[in-house]
């Protein structure tokens, strides 16, 4: 089962379980955790594909710019930079994919301390307080 399978499987169980019992809403913040978790994961992932495109981008970039004397500067420059087209977005892909996981992180984190007040706000109407 894959990172994302798993995900979804978890967010399936977290969407079954009742905020309103203690107990579910307990254990929803457990299951959030571990969401949490694979999630970090997965932004790591996509972190460091992220920055190997970028190093081989900058790689790329110095090596034909170093080995072609030929032409101008600006000639050598954009020599290579159209052979790191391709590296470049790459980059772009997997800056966007590092930022959409960081965003979910985040927003996975939210969600906990959501649950916590809500937890919080449960025990204290519980003990009679409003």
């Amino acid at each position: 089962m894959t990172k994302t399978e798993k995900l979804a499987a978890l967010y399936k169980q977290a969407n079954r379980l009742n905020d309103e019992l203690p107990a579910e809403l307990i254990k929803k913040m457990e299951v959030q955790g571990r969401i949490l978790e694979l999630i970090g994961g997965l932004w790591a992932e996509a972190t460091k594909d992220w920055k190997l495109a970028e190093a081989k981008r900058r790689e790329t970039i110095a090596t034909i710019y170093s080995l072609d004397p030929e032409g101008t500067v600006k000639d050598r420059e954009m020599k290579a930079e159209m052979a790191a087209a391709e590296w470049r977005r790459k980059e772009a892909e997997y800056e966007a994919e590092a930022l959409r996981w960081k965003a979910a992180y985040v927003a996975t984190q939210e969600t906990i301390q959501i649950l916590k007040k809500k937890y919080e706000h449960m025990k204290e109407v519980a003990r009679g307080g409003v």
